[in-house]
């Protein structure tokens, strides 16, 4: 129930080819476990192969498959394991924690011996989300510069295969490849810059594990266990029954439009001339059903000790009905994502939505966004000031990736740095204008033109209007001829905001509104 990644799949070494028609898959899956009964033949997964790079300074989980019963040593830097295979051919360990290096060899031993080559310790992160994180270098601003200047041997990239499954997986297929000019145009362009300017800052070996997929929906990378935890989610669940119980007519349309072709195909060939498209075969499971990236791709990794992770995603929930809810929806996944790696709460840092035309529920999304930093040890990045107001897929992604290793610097490494732009704190009444108190605020200014752009504001009546804003130190102060006793304030709380209020790092104000509610 799932299918091979589009251009960038690259098969793993091991078990891990569960490839991706699911009849297929189960019989690839069988005859690896047979094969594994009659050799007892050590195997490791994907993940664990030549060029990976293990996390420094913390436990580091290793595990794979050999006869039930069969004797297992691991060797790396001096440490030598040993365990036993459990009665399903499954073992794993616990590598104890070691310190940057490079170089590095592992050897696997059973009654075969895998060694594991060219490994590095250093930093670990996950990126993942949807089609603004999978965007490649290829596709990014100056892409022949970018491509041509990318030799970072100490950086190393796994694309995992993209999949889904109605139930857990344990393997994921993919492989390590060393960052190189023939080998980053095809990987996540915000993952890779984010990737450099760390590999750059800290002079660390840098692990990117890719595991993105365009359009796909929150919940779908969610466990099932985390939606059915909250009763707000319900919806998840009813809106997916909803889409099955429409399988029977999508069914009788789809003979219906088969039997039209048919006859268009008929006349095609005879008067020579092109055939139509064939219909496609409508389907009851797709990567939009709840929890199944979760179960295909996110626990399989989740076996992967890792620092952190990137995160991308929230245009396939920018709509009404689920924008709002989505503050519930992204921390239930973060928190399930938390509890399927066991290392606690690890740095998740996100970008908000960027900027898009005629899309009236993205300021909604990005609120929900914002909500989430509620949730410990997360960190947003603003991004609808380097967006395209006319195109979801902007290419300037050296600017997110740059702001993503900001916050990562700030969050995770302790660096005495700014890392947000300026953050609503509260508002205060002043006769016939109001202050905005912002955190973050050091000196404020505009960027790219003198006066003050993208905020509103709204007496009791509700009608908004363009408000006249001065800075004043660290505050803002709003006002409108219109406007006698301001109730309401809004700044970049639009689709395509024309907005330009930055600090003194040059990074942008979130965008907010004090008339918090359900609707727009």
């Amino acid at each position: 129930m799932a299918k091979n990644k589009p251009k960038k799949y690259q098969s793993g070494t091991i078990v891990a080819c569960i490839v991706f028609n699911l009849k297929v898959g189960v019989l690839l899956i069988t005859l690896n476990f047979f094969s594994i009964e009659a050799n007892a033949t050590v195997v490791l997964p994907a993940l664990i192969s030549d060029n990976m790079v293990m996390q420094q300074n913390a436990p580091v989980h290793i595990w794979g498959g050999a006869a039930a019963g069969e004797k297992i040593s691991i060797t790396i830097l001096g440490q030598t394991l040993a365990t036993v295979a459990d009665n399903n051919g499954r073992w794993d360990v616990w590598l104890k924690p070691m310190k940057s290096n490079t170089a590095v060899s592992m050897t696997v031993a059973g009654t075969n011996t895998i060694p594991v080559k060219n490994i590095l310790i250093g930093e670990v992160w996950l990126a993942s989300g949807q089609s603004n994180m999978e965007w490649d270098v290829s596709q990014s601003n100056n892409a022949s510069k970018e491509i041509a200047a990318a030799n970072y041997p100490q950086i190393r990239i796994f694309d995992a295969a993209r999949s889904f499954s109605d139930t857990l997986k344990s393997e994921i297929s993919g492989k390590w490849v060393i960052c190189s000019h023939e080998t980053v145009k095809n990987i996540t362009a915000a993952g890779y810059f984010f990737a450099r300017g760390l590999n750059k800052k800290l002079a660390q070996p840098i692990g990117l594990i890719e595991a993105s997929w365009g359009a796909t929906n929150c919940q779908s990378w969610t466990s099932i266990d985390a939606i059915r935890a909250d009763p707000r989610l319900s919806y998840v669940e009813n809106d997916w029954q909803k889409y099955l119980n429409t399988y029977p007519d999508r069914q009788k349309a789809y003979q219906t439009a088969m039997e039209i072709w048919k006859d268009a195909a008929d006349k095609a060939k005879v008067t020579g001339t092109e055939t139509p498209s064939q219909p496609r075969a409508p389907q009851r499971s797709t990567k939009d059903q709840p929890s199944v990236i979760f179960n295909a791709v996110i626990a399989p990794l989740s076996n992967y000790t890792i620092r952190g992770v990137i995160w991308y995603q929230g245009e396939a929930n920018a709509y009404a009905r689920v924008a709002y809810p989505y503050r519930y929806l992204f921390p239930a996944m973060i928190s399930s994502w938390r509890d399927s790696w066991k290392q606690g709460d690890f740095p998740f840092i996100f970008v908000q939505l960027s900027t898009l035309n005629k899309h009236p529920y993205w300021p909604m999304l990005r609120e929900s966004q914002f909500e989430t930093l509620k949730l410990a040890n997360t960190a947003m990045v603003v991004s609808y000031d380097v967006g395209d107001s006319t195109d979801a897929h902007y290419k300037n992604k050296q600017t997110v990736g740059y702001r993503l290793e900001l916050a990562a610097r700030k969050l995770v490494y302790g660096e005495n740095i700014e890392a947000s732009g300026p953050v609503f704190r509260q508002m205060t009444s002043e006769g016939n204008s109001v202050r905005i108190w912002f955190d973050h605020a050091k000196g404020l200014k505009t960027q790219g033109r003198a006066e003050i752009a993208g905020f509103e504001i709204a007496g009791g009546d509700g009608k908004r209007y363009p408000a006249r804003a001065i800075i004043d130190g660290e505050n803002i102060v709003l006002s409108h001829p219109e406007v006698h006793k301001p109730a309401v304030a809004r700044y970049a709380f639009k689709d395509a905001p024309v907005a330009n209020l930055v600090n003194s790092a040059g990074l942008p104000a979130v965008p907010f509104r004090t008339d918090v509610s359900e609707s727009l």
